[in-house]
């Protein structure tokens, strides 16, 4: 798509072309027959256009609840911040007169910014531009939002811009990079313009290394249904601990120093504490594990195990049927013990891949689960002598 696409994607000729197409799909017809009904009416390369934002919408699904009325193609779909993430990251610039979102996209972040502040959108990228400004509209935050098409090392900030979010491009020629001085713009200079200003957040990637966080800064870890999706580096008026962990649909979120070794290790006990991915990297287990009455398996493993059933946003919690060094028939044979006819692998820090154990054992166990009940569980790990395998049900 092009701008001059978007712009006729938004027009009532585009809306009634991508309502028909959207209605043949889900209606079972394949994506030639729509281009071929399409084009009886419209231009070849609006045919395409309609597909490509119906795509996008499609990709979109899983972080807008209104992604049927969004504009993106797919690519800027994928790339787009989940709109659960976007508003917990947008309330660190309550307050503030002008948020400039450098690196905006179609608009992810900039949506839920303007809710909190007037927005200053920059990308370089024109048909993101356009996206954005399509979906500012379908919003209703059009006002609230001025674009820029720059890029940012070229961008001199207005001056009444005193807060800054920034989303430094994490891919290059091969694809994605963990290298930070890699990213567009290198962390590095990403943190020179954000500290320009008096409040700043910067979305890097969930397995940044510790060590090239500025003194300082707060690292913020969060994770959307269990899964890690998102780390921010706040600077300035925006830091509020050293590092926090954050759970999310949920809202929850702890913060403090990072682990010193103070929670005790011991062999697993009558619980096991799977701790959330946001607690692990945000290496705030000791600050998790009072709450729970637990200590870990491992000093280095984000498993913790306790012998009182506790409660805890930052934790699955399964109840221990046994445990015992690792090896494969002994897991069968404790399986059967328990009466297991399906059973779930996981593991933290094991070498063994989870993904053919689980194939085999079931294979092995060969029966039927109802519907209504929850698998078995073996959870892989080491303590500080040994690989071991934990036979557990999830309870919580």
């Amino acid at each position: 798509m092009d701008p001059a696409d978007i712009a006729w994607l938004r027009s009532d000729a585009g809306v009634s072309a991508c309502t028909e197409a959207t209605a043949l799909l889900d209606a079972g017809r394949s994506e030639l027959a729509v281009l071929d009904t399409l084009r009886r009416a419209i231009h070849p390369e609006q045919t395409r256009a309609v597909l490509a934002l119906i795509e996008g919408r499609r990709s979109a699904a899983g972080k807008f609840v209104d992604a049927g009325r969004l504009f993106f193609d797919r690519e800027s779909a994928e790339q787009s911040t989940s709109e659960t993430v976007a508003r917990h990251t947008a309330t660190r610039f309550a307050g503030v007169r002008r948020v400039a979102d450098l690196g905006c996209g179609a608009g992810g972040d900039a949506l839920a910014l303007a809710h909190v502040a007037p927005v200053l959108a920059v990308d370089r990228d024109p048909v993101r531009l356009a996206l954005l400004e399509a979906n500012a509209d379908v919003r209703g935050v059009g006002a609230r939002i001025e674009v820029v098409e720059s890029t940012i090392a070229e961008l001199v900030l207005p001056g009444d811009v005193d807060a800054v979010w920034l989303d430094p491009a994490r891919r290059d020629a091969r694809g994605r990079t963990l290298d930070p001085e890699a990213w567009s713009p290198p962390l590095s200079d990403a943190v020179r313009i954000a500290s320009r200003v008096s409040r700043a957040g910067i979305k890097v990637a969930p397995g940044i290394d510790h060590r090239v966080v500025p003194a300082g800064a707060e690292v913020e870890f969060i994770s959307l249904g269990g899964s890690l999706v998102e780390a921010v580096i706040w600077l300035g008026a925006a830091v509020t601990a050293r590092r926090r962990a954050t759970v999310l649909p949920e809202g929850v979120t702890v913060a403090g120093a990072p682990d010193t070794g103070v929670t005790p290790v011991g062999p697993p006990g009558a619980y096991l504490y799977d701790l959330d991915p946001s607690v692990g990297r945000a290496n705030l287990v000791d600050a998790v594990a009072p709450a729970l009455e637990a200590w870990r398996i491992d000093e280095t493993i984000a498993y913790l195990s306790g012998d009182e059933a506790r409660e805890s946003p930052f934790a699955r919690r399964f109840r221990v049927a046994a445990w015992f060094p690792f090896g494969e028939r002994r897991i069968l044979d404790a399986l059967r013990e328990v009466g297991a006819t399906r059973v779930e692998v996981m593991r933290r820090g094991s070498p063994v891949e989870t993904n053919p154990l689980e194939v085999r054992l079931n294979r092995a166990l060969a029966g039927t689960l109802a519907a209504s009940e929850e698998p078995w569980t073996v959870a892989l790990t080491r303590t500080s002598s040994e690989h071991i395998a934990i036979v557990c049900r999830r309870e919580r």
